[in-house]
């Protein structure tokens, strides 16, 4: 005689999984079932595809860089070659860049803005006793942190005045070497593919305390105040007012480091290249000693200050 039982109801997931907390479901699937062996490789599969991810965005969409010296100050602070601090030189409630030579008693004193870009340049030589010592104690050791994209220039040439981070060119044996240990400039794009970009002399004008036009008498000594000519682009002065904040000094190929000189200095442009000028025009090693940079020597081009927390912008 046929069974006439009734069929068998199939679970439902609440009776599912409480057979699996009870180490009941199927083998090697669920709970308590995963030999250890099976943890240790699920764990190493996201372990490996995560470092897989972090490699392809570094090296192909964003990456992280140090700035390691002066050369871009007041836009960005590195003080490996110099201390910086923050005061109001001029009195006019906003915290200018006070930047302090190792071991001269000379300061280099970036006058800002409320937007924080520079308004004007100067050195205070021979201050009073103690202002170089209390600048340098006052320094925050600051070393800015900035994202870079990669592929910024994948599909386009640099436009003038971005920030780009890029590789040490070879340059003569007569030139001044790199340092081995910094591989990796950042600096701002000047001279674009075929142009010839030309750097007339300076001017400085050397006030005594007391005398119109300076900006401080309290801290002593001379301010210098340097005007720099316009930079000209195939013989055109260049109106970028970015370009006209601060102070270009041409010097000498084979020189130290730029000083006011009586001539005129032309950087030729590859048609491949770009001219990277650092910010801090007056103590800056760029294209004014080693020349322009090929395009295939560049990193990507500087986005974001991310750190300091209180520092972060958008760069420009």
């Amino acid at each position: 005689m046929a069974d006439k039982s009734e069929p068998k109801k199939p679970k439902t997931v609440e009776e599912r999984l409480a057979e699996r907390k009870q180490g009941q479901g199927a083998p090697g699937t669920h709970g308590s079932n995963l030999t250890v062996l099976q943890r240790a490789r699920g764990y190493m599969d996201a372990i490996v595809f995560a470092f897989m991810l972090a490699m392809f965005i570094r090296s192909y969409v964003f990456e992280l860089f140090m700035i390691p010296t002066g050369s871009m100050t007041p836009t960005l602070i590195g003080d490996k070659d110099g201390f910086v601090s923050f005061s109001d030189y001029d009195d006019d409630g906003i915290d200018d860049v006070i930047y302090t030579f190792g071991g001269r008693n000379q300061l280099q004193i970036f006058l800002m803005n409320r937007d924080r870009s520079p308004k004007d340049m100067i050195y205070l030589d021979q201050p009073q006793p103690g202002i170089v010592a209390s600048a340098r104690a006052a320094s925050k050791h600051r070393t800015d942190m900035i994202l870079v994209s990669k592929f910024a220039y994948w599909f386009r040439t640099p436009n003038r005045g971005e920030i780009a981070v890029f590789k040490v060119p070879d340059r003569p044996e007569r030139q001044r070497p790199f340092d081995p240990q910094t591989p990796v400039f950042i600096k701002r794009v000047m001279g674009l593919p075929g142009e010839k970009i030309t750097f007339d002399p300076i001017q400085s004008q050397r006030l005594a305390v007391g005398s119109p036009g300076r900006y401080n008498d309290k801290w002593g000594g001379f301010e210098v105040h340097v005007t720099g000519q316009p930079v000209l682009v195939d013989g055109t002065p260049l109106t970028d007012p970015f370009f006209t904040r601060i102070v270009h000094m041409p010097m000498p190929r084979n020189g130290p480091l730029p000083s006011p000189r009586d001539y005129q200095q032309t950087v030729p442009v590859d048609d491949d290249a770009v001219l990277m000028i650092g910010d801090n025009g007056t103590s800056s090693s760029d294209g004014r000693y080693w020349g322009d940079v090929p395009q295939d020597l560049l990193r990507g081009r500087a986005l974001i200050r991310y750190y300091p927390i209180n520092a972060f912008s958008v760069l420009r």
